[in-house]
């Protein structure tokens, strides 16, 4: 299904589309329809699936499927359900039998744009213009600071620099807001170790060497969280433009 859909995402393609975004917080977002119905879409790189909410599916038809059971990170159990999207259009670009899934973990009427949109569209976020820019030419891709990302686990996993050490494994998150986690084993010590979350001091982040530093609220965790070194937002105020690019196991930073 997915070389299926690959293959319509690039048919048609002669050069970027710019889509005006909006935005959710400090979290981008575009419009989108599915199934013909109009939603509007975060930009959600710490996504390995699509998802709606419950609320967004039923505004658009989608059929609740297979239940499958969830664990959030707080340890709480909930149900996502299959479901796929037979027509999913952002700009002039569609796709079909898109596979989604709608969770109850999500609040009132939210989509995010994760893995199975990104994995074939190439997507540059514009924070200072507002603007999404799907399938970006690559000499503007190349002009950026792009750093490798492993997408085994259908988000992007690289390395970051926190108070001057460097820290890999872990997740950079478009769709992330507020503060960041990591495990208090990875290397800095944002706050002083404590047995369960600790909160609430800043931490310099920088995503690539050179790069500025911007503050960060910090939780740290005996634990590694869902498993990875840390996960931090790409939505600080020092990005000025990301370039998600999966194709090329990147990400990009102006």
């Amino acid at each position: 299904m997915r070389a299926a859909v690959f293959a319509f995402f690039l048919l048609g393609v002669t050069g970027p589309v710019v889509i005006g975004s909006g935005v959710d917080g400090t979290r981008a977002t575009i419009p989108v329809q599915v199934d013909g119905r109009p939603e509007r879409c975060v930009i959600d790189t710490g996504a390995s699936v699509m998802l709606l909410s419950e609320d967004a599916a039923r505004d658009t038809g989608l059929q609740f499927g297979t239940p499958l059971e969830e664990v959030a990170p707080d340890g709480r159990r909930y149900a996502d359900y299959q479901t796929t999207i037979t027509t999913f259009t952002a700009g002039t670009y569609s796709a079909h039998n898109l596979p989604a899934r709608i969770s109850s973990n999500l609040p009132s009427n939210v989509m995010l744009c994760g893995y199975d949109f990104l994995l074939h569209v190439p997507t540059l976020i514009d924070r200072d213009n507002n603007q999404v820019t799907l399938f970006p030419a690559t000499e503007t891709l190349n002009r950026m600071h792009c750093e490798p990302i492993d997408l085994t686990p259908r988000v992007p996993v690289g390395s970051i620099d926190v108070n001057g050490t460097k820290i890999a494994n872990v997740v950079l998150d478009s769709g992330m807001t507020g503060g960041g986690v990591l495990w208090a084993g990875a290397g800095s010590n944002p706050t002083p170790p404590h047995y369960g979350m600790a909160c609430g001091q800043a931490a310099g982040v920088t995503y690539y060497d050179g790069g500025p530093v911007a503050q960060l609220q910090i939780c740290t965790s005996p634990q590694r969280p869902d498993g990875y070194n840390g996960v931090i937002p790409t939505t600080l105020s020092t990005v000025h433009q990301m370039a998600i690019d999966y194709p090329n196991r990147r990400l990009c930073f102006q």
